[in-house]
């Protein structure tokens, strides 16, 4: 396992440590704190529910329990169970911190879980060509905390697959309920 940890290193200071341009920082800056995307999502929500057909009304019904259940298991559940310490906490030489590295641990990354169970769960209900725009802002804001320095790159990737998990086990018990039933979109281009 040490070779793991030690690659995960390595692509962190790949990742972190370049010298980015500014406004890039400042993109990823903006994206990873919580309320520039919690508003738009927020929005999106209330306009799934309450301007959208039945189908999608279903399908937001069903995101609040997806990210509830997501965010408590990553951030109360695995990270301690894993206690793993923030890149922003190990002394590693290079590392950019662009935002305030917060006290709780690393492992997995709550924002990439609920960003990967929010993204996943949406892009089901959308053709396939429209998948990659609804799980770009999910895609990006996973990227953002290792580009400002307060998680590894596996952080992300476990959070991303543990929230994926979570969306499409959600998805399955949407199919099956009789009276909520979200079925998934066509698979036309």
């Amino acid at each position: 396992m040490h070779w793991l940890a030690a690659l995960d290193r390595s692509l962190m200071l790949g990742l972190n440590a370049h010298p980015w341009p500014h406004w890039l920082d400042a993109f990823f800056v903006f994206i990873t704190e919580d309320e520039p995307v919690r508003i738009p999502l927020l929005a999106l929500w209330l306009f799934l529910l309450l301007a959208c057909g039945p189908r999608w009304r279903r399908r937001a019904l069903w995101l609040l329990p997806l990210i509830a259940i997501s965010d408590s298991t990553s951030s109360q559940l695995l990270k301690e169970f894993f206690a793993r310490p923030r890149p922003c906490h190990a002394d590693l030489p290079g590392l950019r911190v662009l935002v305030d590295c917060g006290p709780g641990f690393s492992f997995p990354s709550s924002h990439a879980a609920n960003m990967g169970a929010a993204g996943t769960f949406l892009a089901l209900g959308v053709t396939r060509w429209r998948r990659a725009l609804v799980l770009a802002l999910p895609v990006l804001v996973a990227y953002s905390r290792v580009h400002v320095g307060v998680h590894y790159p596996l952080d992300v990737l476990a959070g991303w697959i543990w929230g994926m998990g979570l969306a499409l086990g959600m998805a399955w018990l949407a199919a099956r309920s009789p009276r909520l039933a979200v079925k998934p979109a066509s698979t036309g281009t």
